[in-house]
């Protein structure tokens, strides 16, 4: 065998193949269908394309949130969230439901369990709990529209593992209370924080209070990535196990490659993972909640100081005012008829105003319209969720099981609220409303 051989057997020869590096995997093409998103018109778009092509040698993002340049955009993101919500750690997702189903399967919430849901919120809150194959047990909510927590220590059981309070509309639920009942009944707290990021209670951000926070970073919420969300707790355990189901499992440990160090900590997950670009858009838009809270709040503010509701009418109740992240004023009438000409009235006059309950529209926030849960479909054979749990131990569903909540829905007019309001616009608001309802309940 020659000595050329040898070397090439051992790995000590010199190289035979050098290769040169070929065109990143992402490059002009794909940034310039990102730059269309922004919908500049046509002629600015092929400026900003050309001024792109004659930059020297782009190197092309890593779009994958693991194994790139460090830290990545979803690391800087979770970074910035930790320290805007007030907790140790922060898990990018991708969605606020996969934000849901990781907390419950770390808490190892399965089979045979019941967790407590308001009747008020996106069907995702109750839809991530069979998923995880536990019951969704729903219960009323009260004059904040967020779960009643009367109502949710009634429903406490032998099999019940967790309350999911919902922050809904932008208000915070009556988190001292919720969180007694907790104590009290060893359960842990689930915060969906989906539609109040930037809120907070006594001084506390909203998803820093319960055992977990989940958040949405949907297009249509506070601030957005598009698709995405975030997972937050101070448990460093719970952490490492929501971290696990969002990666398939794939073992994002201290020592990732090691031995399990206590039993739990392996598993077979799933994939929730956020992708680089939602977390540059994440961290753009995390930069900016506080400016966007403080904005929105001052808008909320003027036109709730100007309003004078005749007698039979009242604003929405909540537990804590100044933690009101002010996306909306809400207003209960005396009755449904009443909320529906207030709302078509104040909207005809430029008022972005609706009403919440219409019986005629299966609006997914509304519990009567989850056939999936009320009518207990499974996704499969086995009847998981339901089958875990003998049927004389199941909750009762029906669609009027909740009248206190389908009661003040029916009822409610709906003000959406900016962040970009002028004292102008929010002074004419206020006008305007004030006068709807003259006309519509009298003084």
């Amino acid at each position: 065998m020659s000595k050329t051989d040898k070397r090439a057997r051992s790995g000590a020869g010199k190289p035979a193949v050098r290769l040169h590096a070929g065109p990143p995997k992402f490059g002009v093409e794909e940034l310039c269908e990102l730059v269309d998103l922004w919908r500049f018109p046509p002629k600015q778009k092929r400026e900003i394309c050309a001024a792109i092509r004659r930059a020297p040698g782009p190197m092309g993002p890593h779009l994958f949130r693991y194994y790139g340049p460090t830290p990545g955009k979803v690391a800087q993101a979770e970074a910035a969230f930790r320290e805007a919500i007030g907790v140790k750690y922060a898990l990018a997702v991708n969605s606020c439901t996969s934000a849901l189903i990781c907390a419950l399967k770390a808490l190892g919430i399965g089979a045979g369990d019941e967790v407590i849901v308001p009747a008020y919120t996106f069907f995702a809150t109750a839809s991530a709990v069979a998923v995880a194959n536990a019951v969704p047990v729903i219960v009323e909510v009260d004059e904040s529209l967020c779960l009643d927590p009367e109502a949710a220590e009634k429903a406490v059981t032998k099999r019940t593992k967790a309350i999911i309070p919902v922050h809904m509309r932008g208000a915070p639920a009556a988190m001292d209370a919720i969180l007694d009942v907790a104590r009290r009944h060893s359960l842990a707290v689930i915060e969906d924080v989906a539609q109040a990021c930037g809120g907070s209670f006594r001084g506390q951000r909203l998803g820093s209070l319960g055992t977990f926070g989940c958040f949405s970073f949907d297009a249509y919420k506070i601030i957005a990535s598009g698709e995405g969300g975030f997972v937050t707790t101070d448990d460093e355990w719970l952490y490492t196990r929501a971290q696990s189901w969002h990666d398939t499992a794939a073992c994002w440990r201290p020592d990732r490659y090691a031995r399990e160090r206590r039993e739990g900590e392996l598993f077979c997950g799933e994939n929730y993972r956020m992708s680089e670009l939602q977390g540059a858009v994440a961290l753009a838009q995390i930069r900016k909640l506080d400016r966007l809270t403080r904005a929105t709040q001052r808008c909320h503010r003027r036109i709730a100081a100007a309003l004078e509701l005749p007698k039979g009418c009242k604003m929405r109740q909540v537990p804590d005012p100044q933690g009101d992240t002010g996306i909306c004023l809400i207003i209960f009438l005396p009755d449904a008829e009443m909320a529906k000409k207030a709302a078509a009235a104040a909207k005809a006059e430029g008022v972005p105003a609706g009403g919440i309950y219409d019986q005629t529209v299966r609006d997914w926030h509304l519990y009567c319209h989850w056939d999936h849960i009320l009518e207990r479909k499974p996704v499969s054979p086995d009847g998981l969720p339901w089958s875990a749990i003998p049927a004389a131990e199941q909750p009762r569903y029906s669609r009027d099981m909740c009248p206190r909540t389908l009661d003040l829905l029916s009822r409610s007019l709906h003000v959406a609220v900016g962040a970009h309001y002028t004292d102008e616009e929010c002074d004419a608001i206020a006008a305007v409303l004030n006068r709807v309802l003259v006309g519509c309940v009298g003084k």
